[in-house]
């Protein structure tokens, strides 16, 4: 393992195995080595392997199971992994999506200050509709800094069925994960009326979140306007309890 005398061996060691996931030598659901194999591997001891898996695990990449191994996980969509339910409560149904586009705009003063860049850098706005059973329930919007993730492609971003968090990973190399969800009560603009087929002013759920990469570097925001007059959003940590 090169040394990056800069960084924490545990954290050189977590560079390492993110490394060996995106290149295909472990592929999702599937066993990692021991520690102590991987601690040969990486020149450096078993304490140090067990602190960069642990660490690992916590940023979703990694996974426990008792008695068993680690295995690697996937790649979560957080609103493909959410459901919506009928407010009476009964079933719930995965939502699938619609891209709407991919384009280059330039960040105003929130989205740089969000993302920790400098006001009137490139971004990519990638939007793309919510559907359930074909009936659309919701727009969502992310963002992320054009430097970081050059020549993103629609044609990539359909081929894996809208999920941009899985672009990142597998093109660019970037693990993400979502900070808190924040949700609020907003009225409907005038583009979000036009797209999700309600009156301008119309009540509606937004939910916000920020995904950083694994060394805490805000990469991602998301912002989803949410239909609920019919259907109740069903978080993915809501589903887990």
């Amino acid at each position: 393992m090169a040394k990056l005398s800069q960084l924490p061996l545990y954290r050189q060691v977590m560079r390492e195995v993110l490394s060996e996931i995106q290149s295909g030598a472990w592929r999702e659901d599937e066993a990692l080595p021991s520690e102590f194999d991987l601690g040969t591997r990486f020149g450096v001891s078993q304490g140090t392997v067990r602190k960069a898996l642990d660490a690992l695990v916590q940023e979703g990449v990694l996974q426990r199971r008792q008695g068993v191994g680690t295995f690697v996980t996937g790649v979560d969509d957080y609103l493909a992994s959410a459901r919506f339910a009928a407010l009476t409560g009964e079933g719930a149904t995965a939502p699938s999506f619609e891209l709407l586009g991919c384009v280059k705009i330039h960040a105003g003063e929130t989205l740089a200050e969000m993302l920790g860049l400098r006001r009137g850098a490139a971004l990519w706005q990638v939007r793309r509709l919510i559907r359930l059973q074909g009936r659309v329930v919701g727009l969502e919007e992310m963002f992320l800094p054009e430097a970081q993730f050059p020549n993103l492609e629609v044609r990539r971003i359909r081929d894996l069925k809208c999920n941009l968090r899985a672009v990142c990973w597998l093109d660019f190399g970037v693990r993400l994960k979502d900070g808190d969800l924040r949700l609020r009560a907003v009225r409907a603009s005038s583009n979000e009326a036009r797209l999700l087929l309600v009156e301008l002013n119309e009540p509606l759920l937004q939910l916000v979140r920020l995904a950083r990469d694994i060394d805490g570097k805000p990469q991602m925001w998301c912002s989803a306007w949410l239909r609920t007059e019919e259907v109740a959003f069903l978080p993915p940590e809501a589903l887990a309890a």
